[in-house]
Parts: C-alpha cells; structure tokens; sequence
C-alpha cells in the first residue's frame, strides 16, 4: 500500500471521530447528559477500524483478527455499559463538571473541550497502530509478536469480562451495601477490569507490529495506560474510594493497585 493511501485512511478516520463526537456532543446537549460518550466509547472505535478496513480493501490474517478481536471487545463492552448506565443519569463525574462554569453555552464549551473532543482525539490516537496494520498488513503472517499479542488479548479479555460480572454481582447484593470488594479478582488486584483491558489493548498492538509501520502508532497504549492508571481510571477511583469507605485504606494496603498479585497481610 502506498504512503498516500495509508494517509487518506487515516485523515479519513480522523475526520470521522471528529464528526462522530460532534454529534454526540450535539446530542447530550439535547440530553442533558454528558455521560452518553462513555456509552459510545467502544462503538466509536468500532466505526473507526471497519472505515480504516473498508477505506484500505484490507485483506489477510492480520487486518481480520484485528477487526475480530476489537468486534468482540466492543459488543462485551458495549452490552456491559449500556446495562450498567441507562436510567440511571449522567454520570456523577459530568454533574461535578457543571459546577465549574455557569450553565448554558458556557457550559457546553467546555464539556467539547474537557469531554468530547478529548475523547476524540485519544480514540484516534488508541487504534493508530490497528489502523496502519489494517491498511498495510495485508501481507503480514501470524508470527511470534500475533501470538504473544493474542494470548495477552485472552487474558485480558478474561479479567476484564470476570472482573466486571464478580462486581455487578456484588453490587447488586442489598446485603454488601457500604462494603468493600476483596474477593474473586479483586482479591489479587484493586481494579481487574483496568488490568484487563490494558491487557487487551496492548495485546492488540503486538499483534499489529506484524505488519509494515505499526509501530509509528506506539504513542496509542501508551497515552491509553497512561490515562486509565493516572487520569479516568485507577488512581481517580483509588480516590474516590477511601472518601466513601473507610476499609478501602486497609484495603489498598493489602492489593495490589492493577498488576495481579497474592495479597498482603492487612
């Protein structure tokens, strides 16, 4: 593929999540409700790899396990958050947002900047690498880097489905209310379903330096681990947790924060 189709894909793609979340952010204006992007999330980068796979007449083992193993991430994560979320109102995180700027226009400004476009430009940025491996990978076989990147998906994708079905269950239990998690996956670490899913996305990248360039998208899981460990995901929850429960501490103490690990006398 040539350096000129590789750059319309990926303009192409650039310039459809910026559509996409304009769109959203149009919608939660209707809405009132900021939270309709996390719902979004994996749809958008779903829409993003099928336009890089149409655009690029992608062909092969590299680009199709690509597009499966995202597909498959996507519905899991989609059905878990769509069912976690609806009816229950815009995220507690946007509703503090609010409280920055008087409402109206002002407000709106500032959820494209903070939210939309933010979120935007990290999806973009998170598929790079399945991006250019889609459009050059045609070629690419199922080597070594494939199939460490596969079982690494595998593992990830086992953490983050058990993490997320162990802590619907506790939460759904009226007799844990106020409680703090520490069994099944959550006894060896705070927060599976974020080991999980960085698991899956890096093992998304190794399977894309099969192909041709890749690499150039590096800056993917790394912005992606940097933001759910220190931004939106372990440290903020961390946070927020020993606010509302005071075992938490104890708890924190004793597991360990994302990598899976036997716990520690508390």
């Amino acid at each position: 593929m040539s350096w000129v189709t590789l750059s319309h894909v990926l303009a192409v793609t650039a310039g459809t999540a910026m559509a996409l979340v304009l769109s959203l952010w149009l919608a939660s204006i209707a809405l009132r409700d900021v939270s309709i992007i996390d719902m979004a999330f994996s749809g958008l980068i779903t829409i993003l790899l099928l336009a890089a796979y149409a655009l690029s007449d992608a062909r092969g083992v590299i680009p199709g396990l690509i597009v499966a193993l995202v597909l498959i991430w996507a519905c899991r994560m989609s059905v878990y958050l769509i069912r976690r979320n609806w009816g229950h109102g815009e995220d507690p995180r946007y509703t503090r947002l609010r409280q920055w700027v008087p409402p109206g226009w002002r407000f709106h400004w500032l959820s494209l900047r903070q939210v939309f476009l933010l979120q935007g430009i990290v999806i973009w940025i998170l598929t790079s690498p399945q991006q250019i491996a889609i459009a050059t990978g045609s070629d690419a076989s199922f080597g070594a880097l494939a199939a460490v990147g596969l079982g690494l998906w595998c593992l990830g994708f086992f953490f983050e489905t058990l993490g997320d079905h162990q802590l619907s269950r506790f939460r759904a239990d009226p007799a844990r209310r106020g409680q703090v998690l520490d069994t099944g996956l959550w006894r060896y670490t705070r927060h599976p379903n974020y080991f999980g899913e960085l698991c899956q996305w890096w093992g998304l990248y190794l399977i894309a330096l099969e192909a041709p360039w890749a690499w150039c998208g590096f800056a993917g899981p790394l912005v992606y681990s940097w933001l759910v460990i220190n931004v939106t995901g372990q440290r903020t929850l961390d946070k927020k947790m020993v606010r509302e429960k005071p075992e938490y501490a104890s708890y924190m103490r004793a597991t360990s924060g994302l990598i899976p690990w036997p716990p520690r006398p508390k």
